[in-house]
């Protein structure tokens, strides 16, 4: 009896680590920066540096200007789309504040995290240098996400295959 009852818990603690094993949903070669409490997870390549402040992001390399990505939640008072915030906030609030604002890519659709989503590509002036973005709108339980690829203009294209896997690896909760 003694036997039979070793061999069942040897079982059942058998089944129970292989059940356990391999729950990571990181894909291979990333790792997710997002913040413990967010209610999405931010996969970016391992090569990444995670964010020092308190926000979901990255980015490429140490340097203090290298191009990065964070996500960010915004919570609107009525229904939006992801065209409809672009248009009513984010449009007018770069043209307010960032010197030549470019739009390059107005709208095209996309996914971010299995939702329909808008994709815009703008670039502009801060300070003496030319940076291009990317930000990706989704509309989720309400809230509004936008993850952002920033970059100066001339290192944008050299990370665009790595942000595109970025944008494609996220996944809500």
């Amino acid at each position: 009896m003694k036997k039979i009852l070793t061999v069942l818990l040897l079982v059942a603690c058998l089944v129970s680590a292989v059940g356990c094993a391999n729950t990571d949903p990181t894909p291979d070669g990333m790792q997710n920066v997002a913040l413990e409490s967010a209610k999405y997870n931010l996969y970016v390549p391992e090569s990444w540096v995670p964010s020092s402040y308190n926000i979901s992001g990255a980015k490429a390399t140490p340097e203090d200007h290298a191009p990065n990505v964070i996500v960010t939640v915004h919570y609107p008072e009525s229904e939006v789309t992801p065209a409809s915030y672009w248009s009513e906030y984010c449009m007018p609030e770069h043209t307010m504040v960032f010197s030549s604002f470019t739009l390059i890519e107005d709208g095209s659709d996309a996914t971010l995290g299995g939702k329909d989503a808008k994709k815009y590509r703008f670039s502009y002036i801060f300070g003496d240098t030319l940076y291009q973005c990317q930000q990706v709108i989704a509309v989720y339980d309400f809230n509004v996400y936008v993850l952002t690829y920033t970059a100066i203009s001339t290192a944008y294209d050299t990370y665009a295959a790595e942000v595109d896997s970025i944008v494609s690896s996220f996944t809500f909760k």
